[in-house]
């Protein structure tokens, strides 16, 4: 593979080393023919504390890509910046909406590509309609060859490109729209729910393909294709062996635990999700496959047998139609970051509307969705739409400290300072919970003794620090916490009180808690504010057990393969934590050894 394709990995990657490159000058050159500028060109935004460097190239008046060199913007908003270089490029202006709950990043960041611009010696007046670009790219239009084609570089499409390239020659090619890799998988802790697996086996905890199925069916509420959770259930562990063995992940040597799952049973990536990610990418780059960032796919290609044969998409607005040999890879993720799309479908919350963040990708908009509804595929469970129930309210993000909750002892009060739900419930029972206290909005108390067993302070330094800035996390004695979020303490007392009545009891009487129903210490504790956030659609395409695409008729589409969020079918109407990289891989690989072996 080109080793070009490698460079849009550090376009966002959160801004962590870039402290430490080294510049260049604006680079340019003149075109005299046509008055154009082409070059490289930085620009910064300072606002206050507050900054952002790019780096903005140039093509003809055509901004071709956009870096971000450096920025100190709180954590979670650099989505909106990503989100903003994909409008920018798509439109081949700066004349683009900012991102909903991140408008100050969002002008800031506008006005960084603009300072960019006007090193350039133009204005952005003088950028052209992409439309008129695009007349001009269709004459020039390309065409690119392979056998495999998978359309989305994220957990799902990394998974079918190391697999297709794992045994055989097979050209394969990813497209990426954005300018790195990963998607939502990015994004995630990375944690995969594997029955029997080595952690289990070393902690002695016992657990069976069965019982992962018991959990997996009554999880989505009895909705799930049994088939489809039957092959997730069968290729769990054997897949955990080969992302830690043939791709080289690696794992803590530690064992989590989610809502709904009957033991722990879940491995978790070092690294996370970031790095989780970056092995798959250097896996699949390593095996020869291509991946071809930037690159938007609009359309599928259909021959006239109604074979799926390959996508249009663009680049620098120029058409490219790639044409796979054996078979094309659907796997662009679901559209919990489009709004108007969870709007149209939600059957279940009567209101997903911008006032609900998301823990998604900004990439995250169903788009593959809507080519595979012209490509006529079957859609099951669009409503199934899964809120993640606690998020810090400044960024719409998880919390990674929530994992006290999930794995040790943690409450969760409303404003009134009442309990009013299990905490260790699954995330759609919570959710639904927490939408009906005032504001929608909880509070999570953790103990001294629960802060110092997870290491809380240790593992989620920088976050702890970023909540702080944000108002949303407060650490001090009871009476600390409940004025700074203005809770009644006498009633927050009483609560607890009840709470470790039941510990002592062994039964809470409440909500039924049965897991880490332990009592809460009296020292110093951590209290953060909570909301839900859209984290899931379980909805999609449907498929089969080979991964092949359901048409409308029933009937495979020949040609079309799917796997990931885009896919529906497998969760019914909740999925249950870390279940979607056993998913993702799963379905990634059989995706791939069929558009190999299937004519």
């Amino acid at each position: 593979m080109k080793r070009v394709v490698l460079a849009g990995l550090f376009i966002i990657i959160i801004g962590c080393f870039l402290t430490a490159c080294k510049f260049q000058d604006n680079i340019k050159t003149k075109e005299e023919a046509e008055g154009a500028v082409s070059g490289t060109f930085r620009g910064e935004a300072k606002e206050q504390e507050e900054y952002i460097l790019v780096e903005v190239m140039l093509q003809k008046n055509q901004i071709s890509h956009i870096e971000i060199l450096k920025h100190n913007e709180t954590p979670g908003f650099e989505k909106a910046m990503t989100q903003l270089i994909d409008d920018i490029v798509a439109k081949n202006s700066i004349e683009v909406d900012a991102v909903s709950g991140a408008t100050k990043t969002s002008k800031r960041f506008l006005k960084a590509v603009e300072n960019a611009i006007t090193a350039a010696g133009i204005t952005s007046k003088d950028l052209p309609p992409i439309e008129e670009l695009s007349n001009k790219a269709d004459e020039k239009s390309s065409k690119i060859d392979c056998d495999i084609l998978i359309i989305g570089a994220g957990g799902a499409g990394l998974s079918a490109a190391i697999e297709a390239r794992s045994e055989g020659d097979d050209r394969v090619v990813l497209l990426e729209k954005m300018s790195f890799g990963g998607g939502n998988t990015r994004m995630s802790g990375g944690e995969y729910a594997a029955p029997g697996n080595w952690v289990q086996t070393s902690l002695g905890i016992e657990d069976s393909e069965d019982l992962f199925f018991k959990d997996i069916y009554e999880g989505g509420n009895k909705k799930g294709n049994k088939d489809l959770i039957n092959i997730v259930v069968q290729n769990a562990l054997p897949n955990a062996y080969w992302l830690r063995d043939f791709v080289g992940v690696e794992y803590k040597d530690y064992q989590s635990w989610y809502g709904g799952h009957t033991v722990s049973r879940t491995l978790w990536p070092v690294g996370d999700g970031p790095k989780y990610v970056d092995t798959l990418i250097d896996k699949a780059v390593e095996l020869g496959a291509n991946i071809h960032y930037n690159t938007r796919a609009e359309e599928f290609i259909v021959n006239e047998e109604g074979k799926v044969i390959g996508v249009r998409a663009k680049r620098s607005g120029k058409i490219i139609e790639y044409i796979a040999e054996k078979g094309v890879i659907l796997a662009t993720g679901g559209f919990g970051a489009n709004v108007e799309m969870r709007m149209k479908y939600d059957t279940r919350w009567n209101g997903l509307d911008e006032s609900i963040p998301t823990t998604n990708s900004p990439a995250i908009v169903g788009d593959g969705l809507i080519m595979a509804e012209k490509a006529g595929a079957n859609f099951i469970g669009l409503g199934d739409i899964q809120l993640y129930p606690i998020n810090n309210p400044a960024t719409g993000n998880y919390y990674f400290m929530d994992y006290a909750r999930l794995n040790s002892n943690a409450l969760l009060v409303n404003k009134n300072g009442k309990r009013f739900v299990d905490e260790k419930d699954t995330r759609d029972r919570l959710s639904n919970a927490m939408l009906k206290q005032p504001d929608a909005k909880v509070y999570e108390l953790i103990d001294s003794q629960v802060i110092q067993d997870m290491k809380l302070e240790l593992l989620y330094e920088n976050e702890i620090v970023k909540c702080y800035e944000q108002g949303v996390l407060v650490r001090g004695s009871l009476q600390d916490c409940c004025d700074y979020f203005d809770l009644p303490l006498e009633k927050v007392k009483k609560t607890i009180n009840r709470f470790n009545s039941f510990a002592e009891k062994g039964k809470d009487e409440d909500f039924g808690r049965t897991k880490n129903l332990e009592k809460i210490g009296d020292d110093t504790y951590y209290m953060f504010s909570c909301i839900v956030s859209v984290h899931h659609t379980m909805g999609g395409v449907e498929i089969d057990t080979h991964a092949r695409v359901i048409g409308k008729d029933g009937k495979p589409i020949k040609g079309l393969y799917a796997a990931g969020e885009v896919t529906g079918g497998i969760h019914g109407e909740n999925r249950l934590g870390s279940l979607s990289m056993p998913d993702t891989v799963t379905f990634g690989r059989i995706a791939a050894q069929s558009a190999k072996t299937m004519k």
